[in-house]
């Protein structure tokens, strides 16, 4: 068997590096990491808790709450029997919700 020289049997490098498409991370949302993408906390309308409540739970645990926004969050929950109250990172939907519950208050997050 003839032994070939390690120079005569390299590999040529590609004289043109190939083109590649720019990724659009908003077009793509499957591949953005779960802790980068937004989760919302929902509440919804029920027969026990009074508007007082609600809307001073929410000023208390949710993030920017003004009072006057709460109180277009509670209206519109008793309207359309659910409206969202924060929208942001994973952890912190996470633990406004159990705010929420613990106030007694139904309430869930989900990713947006």
């Amino acid at each position: 068997m003839e032994r070939l020289h390690p120079a005569s049997t390299a590999i040529s490098a590609p004289t043109k590096l190939p083109t590649r498409t720019p990724v659009d991370p908003v077009k793509t949302p499957e591949k953005t990491p779960l802790r980068w993408r937004d989760w919302v906390v929902r509440i919804w309308n029920d027969p026990f808790n009074k508007f007082e409540h609600v809307v001073e739970s929410l000023v208390r645990h949710v993030p920017g709450m003004s009072e006057d926004m709460a109180w277009s969050v509670a209206w519109q929950a008793h309207r359309e029997g659910v409206a969202a109250t924060y929208q942001g990172p994973r952890e912190v939907a996470e633990l406004v919700c159990e705010k929420l519950v613990r106030e007694g208050l139904m309430s869930d997050c989900c990713e947006s």
